[in-house]
């Protein structure tokens, strides 16, 4: 992926933090994934680890759309103002849409 992307999604990400419209953690990305919410997007640190293995299998069989960044889980724990994130899933609609976008249409 494009360097120029990433960072557009790692900012949109950091917003969305900052504005409280993330989940983080196992247990709430499967219910998200789940969930009702209409523009769903995961977005994961390039070293999560195997437990995460069970959310992204998830996003396949939901058809929920995910991104694998480049960074680590410290990095993007850091960007988004935590100690170590493996996987993040966007709860406001404005956020996801603006991610889905980006991934599809760069």
């Amino acid at each position: 992926m494009k360097k120029n992307i990433e960072d557009r999604i790692i900012g949109l990400l950091g917003l969305a933090a900052r504005s409280g419209n993330i989940l983080i953690g196992q247990k709430m990305l499967k219910r998200y994934v789940s969930s009702a919410f209409k523009d769903k997007v995961v977005v994961f640190s390039s070293d999560y680890g195997k437990s995460m293995e069970i959310i992204l299998k998830k996003c396949e069989n939901n058809g929920v759309p995910y991104l694998k960044l480049s960074i680590s889980k410290a990095e993007l724990g850091r960007k988004l103002g935590k100690k170590e994130v493996s996987a993040v899933g966007i709860t406001e609609e404005t956020f996801a849409k603006g991610i889905r976008n980006i991934i599809f249409n760069g």
